[in-house]
């Protein structure tokens, strides 16, 4: 298609102006193409659309984590449906970048891709920092993840900290948290805190004041908006149901 052409144009144009690192090898019109370049030279990255003749970009990306390559994979589509992102995540795709494509998008996914890119010990260029979801150190690197939440939910913790602690990109992590734990990393977290505030309360030791900044809500207002979300009641409601009755600086 005459559109797809001019994106592939546009597409080599910024990488050549604005992506000095990167080289554009080879250029496939398909994914069994593409395979047969990969099987001959050492290709570094792939960007690839979903749509394609023959062998999509979903098998192309399969069939490269099914040899075992560790070859980072961009993938290209105009389908915003999370089933596509889903199946892109599940086969260790660094990204999803949705159509139709610009600069700033297709250089920020390079950098990232150049930041997460690590020595091979086998001395084949550099492989990518991540891993299929389906894999053993998926699971252990979301639990990971979950472990220091339940350990430090007091803080102000986001999936862009861990991600640039364990030299991940951002958006992969964030899809990996919830296809192993079934939750956004943001609604894990309130969850921890949420539970947390549900046990300080029932203790009757602290104001839901001191409970809301012990717990990492500065503003008591937008603890208590949460806390009504989650328990249906206001903290005090909560408190005075559970027979509690630790003066209040402010009235929940």
């Amino acid at each position: 298609m005459d559109d797809e052409f001019w994106m592939l144009e546009g597409l080599k144009k910024v990488i050549k102006r604005d992506c000095p690192d990167y080289t554009v090898t080879a250029v496939a019109r398909d994914g069994l193409q593409a395979i047969t370049y990969l099987e001959k030279d050492k290709i570094d990255l792939v960007i690839t659309d979903i749509l394609m003749p023959g062998m999509d970009g979903l098998q192309l990306l399969q069939e490269i984590r099914r040899r075992g390559w560790k070859i980072p994979v961009l993938i290209v589509s105009a389908h915003s449906e999370f089933e596509y992102a889903k199946q892109a995540i599940h086969y260790g795709a660094f990204d999803y970048i949705l159509k139709p494509l610009n600069r700033t998008q297709i250089v920020s996914a390079l950098e990232r891709v150049k930041t997460a890119m690590v020595p091979s010990p086998r001395g084949r260029g550099d492989v990518l920092n991540t891993v299929p979801v389906n894999s053993t150190q998926g699971k252990d690197l979301i639990e990971k993840i979950r472990q220091s939440v339940c350990e430090s939910f007091m803080n102000d913790l986001s999936i862009v900290d861990f991600s640039e602690q364990m030299g991940y990109n951002a958006s992969y992590l964030s899809r990996l948290f919830k296809q192993e734990t079934g939750k956004g990393f943001v609604q894990f977290l309130t969850e921890q805190r949420m539970e947390a505030a549900i046990q300080m309360i029932r203790s009757g030791k602290l104001s839901v004041t001191d409970i809301a900044k012990q717990i990492g809500y500065a503003d008591y207002k937008h603890f208590r908006k949460v806390f009504k979300q989650y328990t249906g009641v206001s903290p005090k409601i909560f408190r005075n149901n559970e027979g509690m009755y630790v003066d209040e600086a402010i009235e929940g």
